[in-house]
């Protein structure tokens, strides 16, 4: 198992509360909805996104990735996203708070059997 502690950018929530409002306008929901919307997704968590990436060496000098790595930037993949959804309901969040994750990953040794993987985790509201 590995842990992690993610910590949510208030700068990027706004931005993407931007987006998702044009989004939603561009597809004709009104504005007041629209608004409504876009500061409930754009400040809430529900999963985590997560990108393939397949590492072809033992040195990591050859690789594969789906997203742009590090950062996680767009570029063209056939590959899915990968987006486990972690909570019922969308939980309400604010830069600052921290999004602590632990993942375990089991790839097996067969081959025939499919990899599998558990991530839980707590949202933590640093106000």
């Amino acid at each position: 198992a590995r842990d992690y502690v993610f910590t949510v950018d208030g700068e990027r929530v706004k931005d993407n509360t931007f987006t998702f409002f044009d989004e939603l306008k561009r597809n004709r929901l009104g504005k007041a909805e629209a608004e409504r919307v876009a500061l409930a997704t754009g400040s809430s968590f529900t999963g985590m996104a997560m990108w393939p990436r397949l590492i072809l060496d033992a040195e990591e000098k050859i690789d594969v990735n789906s997203r742009s790595f590090p950062s996680g930037g767009h570029q063209r993949s056939h590959w899915q996203t990968v987006l486990p959804i972690m909570c019922d309901l969308p939980v309400p969040v604010k830069g600052g708070d921290e999004i602590a994750v632990t993942m375990n990953f089991d790839a097996g040794s067969d081959i025939k059997s499919p990899p599998s993987y558990r991530i839980s985790g707590n949202v933590i509201s640093r106000s």
